[in-house]
């Protein structure tokens, strides 16, 4: 996959507060930046999760643990997750 770099600068008292290392800091604003484009209906959460570089259903808990729910989005979405879900739990194709 072909990458951009974007470089930005954040306030040392924020840095103060971020008890994590610069790569998973980058690895959490990568996500936040996917869950918004998602949010936003520009990518699916499906598409998104498949970005980050995981299943939609670790995605969705990861970003649920950040405190970003993933029931803001379109009740078709959800409708359509649960029937992929009831789908495969039956066994149906």
């Amino acid at each position: 996959m072909n990458t951009r770099k974007l470089e930005f600068e954040i306030p040392e008292v924020v840095s103060a507060y971020l008890q994590m290392d610069d790569d998973v800091i980058k690895s959490r604003i990568f996500k936040l930046l996917l869950a918004d484009l998602a949010s936003q209906g520009v990518i699916s959460f499906g598409k998104a999760a498949e970005l980050a570089g995981t299943d939609k259903i670790a995605f969705i808990t990861e970003l649920g643990k950040m405190g970003i729910s993933y029931f803001n989005t379109d009740i078709s979405d959800v409708l359509n997750d649960a029937d992929v879900v009831s789908k495969a739990i039956i066994g149906v194709a």
